[in-house]
């Protein structure tokens, strides 16, 4: 209460000092009142930015969230292929799961992309040909491959020329034409097989002047490579590996 205000009251008579306390107390407990009021005022005020804070927080990591899985929806990977498709429609339908599909090359319907093989042209696609006999293989490459009758169950072949200067032979199943293995002869050096598979083990070996290089696993094999008068060769079992004497008799039959 003003010192003003208590001096005039103590200058009236007729008001009783009792009456200056009790309306100084008044008057205290409306200012203690609205200190109250303000303090609780800038609490909530407070509260509600620490709310607001927290509320952009969360939703830019939900934000973030969402991008990060966007980005890793976008992310696509084509595993390692196992060969080429028995038909242009087969072939087109396996391409459509893997999220690869790409033009043919004009003028040759038996055309297909295929994801993953040595040769890649500028798109990432290499371009491979399903045709009738291994003659016509033979002639789309220009050079020679000799190779040997199926294995039972595998004895019915398709043959594929890939980028013009690979000739890949499947061996597959007649009735459900499920694959066994395939053979593979392109010009140059390298891995032509198309398998980026980890195997357990590697194994050398010296085969009719050859130097092989068996892939497996638990002593079976799924995979041959060698290279020889700059050709660059593959034997691949995939899902069906081999003995080393099995897949080293398909070896030596090839030329």
């Amino acid at each position: 209460m003003k010192e003003d205000s208590k001096r005039l009251l103590r200058g009236m008579t007729e008001v009783r000092d009792q009456y200056i306390l009790e309306a100084e107390v008044f008057y205290q407990e409306k200012e203690n009142r609205g200190l109250a009021k303000e303090s609780v005022k800038k609490r909530e005020e407070a509260k509600e930015e620490k709310e607001c804070t927290e509320k952009e927080r969360i939703d830019k990591e939900k934000k973030r969230s969402k991008i990060q899985d966007a980005k890793k929806k976008k992310i696509l990977t084509l595993p390692r292929v196992l060969g080429i498709s028995l038909s242009i429609a087969a072939a087109c339908m396996v391409l459509f799961i893997r999220s690869h599909t790409h033009a043919p090359k004009s003028g040759s319907p038996g055309s297909f992309a295929l994801e993953g093989t040595q040769g890649e042209n500028s798109d990432g696609a290499t371009m491979a040909e399903e045709v009738d006999s291994l003659q016509k293989a033979k002639e789309l490459t220009g050079f020679d491959l000799r190779i040997p009758e199926g294995k039972e169950p595998f004895t019915k072949k398709t043959f594929t020329v890939i980028e013009d200067d690979m000739i890949d032979v499947r061996y597959s199943q007649e009735a459900t034409s499920a694959l066994g293995y395939d053979i593979r002869k392109a010009r140059g050096e390298g891995d032509i097989s198309g398998d980026y598979t980890k195997y357990a083990e590697t194994q050398e070996v010296d085969l009719k002047a050859r130097k092989v290089t068996l892939k497996g696993e638990a002593g079976t094999y799924s995979l041959a490579l060698w290279e020889e008068n700059g050709f660059s060769y593959a034997v691949r079992a995939g899902e069906n590996p081999m003995t080393k004497e099995e897949i080293l008799e398909i070896v030596g039959a090839v030329d």
